[in-house]
């Protein structure tokens, strides 16, 4: 009867270690793809926030009269920027092969997408003038937000400062 009862004591400690192992193992899996989606959350939102600010900052940069545009080359829509200093320099904040993208060159250089230094990733991006607004909405993988401009030198060039 000694012999049995050790028997049975010795199976019912290795069931609770092997219960223990396959439970901290579906635990572990479960934190490892919580983890990676809130790892996948936080990068779609940082993307879509880096592109928002480095916009914003752009056009603050670059906010005086007639510098502003929205235009399409090339079948590229981008929000263009052209200062004169000296020689034509020409700022193109666009969208291509899901990059934001910044070009700055002088105006006589050919405009060439692929060479615009990348900022972030993003799927699309779209500008234009509403009531005197800039309105900018850039989205990635779904998600969208709107980015809303007044430009200050408008507001100079209609006397409102």
């Amino acid at each position: 009867m000694g012999k049995s009862t050790h028997a049975i004591s010795g199976v019912f400690v290795f069931l609770l270690l092997g219960i223990f192992a396959v439970f901290s193992t579906i635990m572990v899996l479960m934190s490892a793809k919580a983890y990676k989606g809130m790892v996948d959350e936080s990068a779609l939102h940082n993307s879509i926030r880096v592109a928002s600010s480095y916009i914003r900052t752009m056009l603050r940069a670059d906010d005086e009269a007639g510098v502003l545009k929205i235009e399409d080359v090339d079948g590229v829509h981008s929000i263009t920027m052209e200062n004169d200093w000296g020689d034509i320099y020409v700022t193109r904040l666009y969208v291509y092969e899901g990059k934001l993208r910044e070009w700055f060159a002088m105006a006589e250089i050919p405009f060439v997408p692929q060479n615009g230094e990348t900022v972030c990733d993003l799927d699309s991006m779209h500008a234009e003038f509403v009531d005197g607004i800039l309105k900018v909405t850039v989205s990635e993988n779904g998600t969208e937000m709107e980015i809303d401009y007044a430009p200050r030198a408008s507001a100079e060039a209609r006397g409102e400062e």
